[in-house]
């Protein structure tokens, strides 16, 4: 975890937590992997960072971004890993381009953050692992993810606004909000798929 510096605001992030029965499978997978505590299943938009400006100034900003945004399809693929950190991560197929849309149209201004590596959307499964036990966890993730008879593709609907006040330890965030996306955005925000 990088250091963010302190503000008289605290700091931020903007999530997606992944619907049911899809979640509950992954949490599973989760708990037999290596690694820090997993929070509840989610893809992240804007990882955390520091408010410049009080909480509701920020919130308002968030809210008027994310009206340019219609749900999307999202799609889990493969396991993957972090070199830099040892993370196992599910990549993200479908809804790739559009994530990356979002986090940019977002990450600008009053929100925006210099981050520690570059932007990639994905779902964290585990880790720090262990360089001695790597090639077992991620042999183990891979064989639960293809034992899932869950559909790895769901509609990406709720973004949740996550809120760390000032002088909080890092498992205190507060959920301060849920924006839902509504079909009736332009959906001009959305781009072709990345590579």
């Amino acid at each position: 975890m990088t250091h963010i510096p302190a503000t008289p605001w605290g700091q931020f992030a903007l999530v997606s937590y992944l619907p049911d029965p899809l979640a509950g499978f992954i949490h599973r997978l989760r708990g037999s992997l290596p690694g820090i505590g997993n929070p509840q299943a989610h893809i992240t938009i804007l990882p955390p960072r520091p408010l410049r400006r009080p909480v509701r100034v920020a919130a308002d900003q968030v809210r008027n971004a994310l009206r340019n945004f219609p749900p999307f399809a999202v799609q889990l693929t493969r396991v993957s890993r972090f070199p830099e950190t040892n993370f196992l991560y599910l990549e993200i197929g479908e809804g790739n381009g559009a994530l990356h849309s979002m986090h940019d149209a977002l990450n600008e201004g009053d929100l925006a953050c210099e981050e520690t590596f570059e932007f990639r959307p994905h779902l964290t499964l585990g880790g720090p692992v262990p360089e001695d036990c790597l090639d077992e966890a991620r042999g183990r993730a891979e064989d639960l993810w293809r034992s899932a008879v869950y559909p790895p593709r769901f509609t990406l609907e709720d973004v949740v606004f996550l809120w760390l006040p000032p002088n909080s330890t890092q498992h205190d965030w507060e959920r301060l909000w849920t924006h839902r996306l509504t079909a009736c955005s332009n959906g001009a925000a959305l781009a072709e798929p990345r590579p």
